[in-house]
Formats: C-alpha cells, sequence, structure tokens
C-alpha cells in the first residue's frame, strides 16, 4: 500500500475514543485515504510510555493540519492535549477546535484550566465537521498533493 502524502493529526480525550475513530474515518474517506492519514494515538501509537511524548511531538509536526476534539472529557484530564496543542503551535501546524458536547460559552466560563491559546481559537461545533474537512483539504490542495 502506498503510504500517504499528508498526515492530519487529531486530539481527542482517551474518553472520546469512539468519537474520534468516527472522525478518523470520516476524514481520511473525504480526503482520500492514498493523500491522507488521519493519525490518532490509540490506532496508530506504539505503547511504550518512555516514547509516548517524543512520538506526539513528532507526529504533530509531521502533520498538515491537527484537529483537535474538545468535550468535557479534555477539560477533566486533558493535560496530553493542551501539550498536543501547544505542539501545533510552536510547530506552526494548522488547528481546527471541535466543540463536542460543549459550547464555547461553557468553555470561557470556566474559571482555570483553559489554556489561553485555546481560547484564542477558532472553534467550531462538531457537527460542522464537514467544513473543517473541507478547509483542510483546501491546504492541502495549495500544497499541491
Amino acid at each position: 500500500m502506498k503510504k500517504p502524502k499528508h498526515q492530519i493529526f487529531i486530539s481527542y480525550s482517551g474518553h472520546d475514543k469512539f468519537e474520534a475513530e468516527l472522525l478518523q474515518f470520516a476524514v481520511e474517506k473525504s480526503l482520500g485515504n492514498d493523500i491522507v492519514s488521519a493519525w490518532t494515538f490509540q490506532r496508530d501509537q506504539k505503547r511504550s510510555e518512555k516514547e509516548i511524548a517524543n512520538s506526539l511531538k513528532t507526529k504533530v509536526k509531521e502533520s498538515v493540519a491537527t484537529i483537535f476534539l474538545v468535550s468535557p472529557n479534555t477539560l477533566e484530564s486533558g493535560a496530553t492535549q493542551w501539550m498536543e496543542l501547544a505542539y501545533s503551535d510552536a510547530f506552526e501546524v494548522e488547528t481546527f477546535v471541535l466543540l463536542h458536547h460543549i459550547s464555547y460559552g461553557e468553555l470561557k466560563s470556566r474559571d482555570s484550566g483553559i489554556p489561553p491559546l485555546l481560547l484564542s481559537s477558532q472553534c467550531n461545533d462538531a457537527t460542522d465537521w464537514k467544513s473543517v474537512v473541507s478547509e483542510i483539504g483546501q491546504i492541502i490542495s495549495a500544497e499541491g498533493n
């Protein structure tokens, strides 16, 4: 099988694994498996705890875009996701935030624990995932496949 040319990193809370798998499938099918691979921890990550941080950093850096799935679960135990968001920003990887079972108002009303980078990002309702995938497709097209 030919290796996809573009990688998209999907960041999510472990409690949202099912939704992330659906999103991963939809992204790959919408943009074409021969062009895109959507990377997620559960499917693609080796289980060595020692290598996880370096691997996540590398995978974000190699990606053309990051889809950051934020839910109430992220807010409860999102340390890894916050790091993935920071990596995405540091490597200037285009980041798309999808809010799942949480509104921007609820996110903003939290007293603490929400990275300013997330609050300053363009947040999209998760039901608008097709628009996000379309924008990622435009990024890939601009790069010339």
